[in-house]
């Protein structure tokens, strides 16, 4: 995949339903690894400004479900959290063979 840099690292955790001795909810890792962090453009909607961040990770045989947990490293350091709006696997029909996912964030929050 030479067209894409998949150069931020990726966690998806996504919560068990069981508890920790402190009443914390305890997650399982579904995905760790390489991903592509895009900040996305503004929009406004009345007076609050929103934003479309999106992240790509480089296959989609994971299944990666709506709410799951994302907290992304980008490649200069910066740790971002969020959690998953919406996922669509994809196709490029121009390039044989290549599936990406894609999967578009809730309001992010940086450090």
């Amino acid at each position: 995949m030479e067209f894409i840099g998949f150069r931020d690292n990726c966690v998806i955790s996504r919560e068990t339903g069981v508890k920790d001795d402190y009443d914390n909810p305890e997650r399982e890792v579904i995905y760790d690894g390489a991903c592509l962090y895009e900040e996305g453009g503004s929009g406004y909607s009345r007076s609050i400004i929103t934003r479309a961040p999106t992240v790509f990770i480089e296959n989609n045989d994971v299944l990666i479900a709506i709410n799951d947990f994302v907290t992304i490293e980008t490649e200069s350091g910066r740790t971002i959290e969020s959690v998953v709006s919406i996922v669509r696997d994809v196709n490029l029909p121009w390039r044989a063979g290549v599936k990406v996912t894609r999967i578009e964030l809730k309001q992010a929050k940086g450090d």
